[in-house]
């Protein structure tokens, strides 16, 4: 499974274990709140990992399609967690089985091809033997290339928000989503924990509405975390691989 670099080879080897942890857990009978939460550690690390993995192709002249590969994977592991979640197997796959196979077929079929093509850039390659640790204080890994805002929507998308912490409503334009909430412009001002019913439109079939709790805050740039999504608004924002950046230069507060 080695591809020649030290650090993502390290990296390879912290999913694999995680993916020992996922099996072991299952043979002492955990349960899904278990499994879940081990399942969603391997995402975000995986998050992590795609993102070492970009650095080292920006010049290699298949670059795209490598881009593109690590969108699919993404996308296929969302659905997968989110059948689990429902009881919904894929086939008789256990969570072990899939993941296994799902790692082991990227790196034979993407990874070693890119890692030994003689135009690749390469490097990174002599950075220090280091394994990248899984970081449990991050929750959501929402930096990957995402969907550009073209491709969803040709305009802002606005969304009206209640504030029923203050009885107020207002207005704000979405910057960023992702399943763990939003990331919202807006001229009125909200407060840290001010609880939010927000409801949009996004393209012509969806519509979104709500409860948000503002997280962050910085001028007028609000982070709000969803409270108890419902499950049509998940599987939406999962289909879009998770999360859209709707601006190239917008980066998180």
């Amino acid at each position: 499974m080695q591809v020649g670099s030290s650090r993502v080879d390290n990296q390879h080897k912290v999913i694999f274990d995680l993916i020992k942890d996922i099996n072991r857990s299952i043979g002492a009978g955990a349960n899904m709140q278990v499994l879940d939460t081990l399942l969603s550690v391997v995402r975000n690390y995986a998050f992590k990992h795609f993102e070492t993995e970009e650095e080292y192709f920006k010049n290699h002249p298949d670059y795209p399609r490598h881009c593109l590969e690590h969108y699919k994977l993404i996308k296929e592991l969302n659905t997968f967690i989110i059948n689990f979640r429902n009881n919904r197997k894929d086939g008789e796959k256990e969570p072990s089985a899939f993941l296994e196979n799902w790692l082991t077929r990227h790196i034979e079929e993407y990874d070693k091809p890119f890692f030994f093509h003689e135009t690749a850039n390469l490097s990174l390659m002599n950075e220090s033997d280091r394994v990248d640790e899984y970081e449990p204080k991050i929750k959501e890994r929402r930096l990957s290339r995402r969907i550009h805002h073209k491709d969803v929507v040709d305009g802002d998308i606005r969304v009206h928000c209640y504030n029923a912490s203050r009885l107020k409503s207002g207005t704000a334009t979405i910057v960023d989503m992702s399943t763990g909430g939003l990331l919202l412009h807006s001229r009125d001002v909200y407060e840290i924990d001010d609880l939010l019913v927000v409801t949009c439109s996004i393209g012509a079939n969806f519509k979104m509405k709500e409860k948000v709790r503002v997280k962050r805050s910085d001028k007028k740039i609000y982070g709000v975390e969803f409270i108890s999504p419902s499950s049509v608004t998940i599987e939406f924002l999962t289909k879009l691989y998770g999360a859209v950046h709707l601006h190239r230069n917008t980066r998180l507060p």
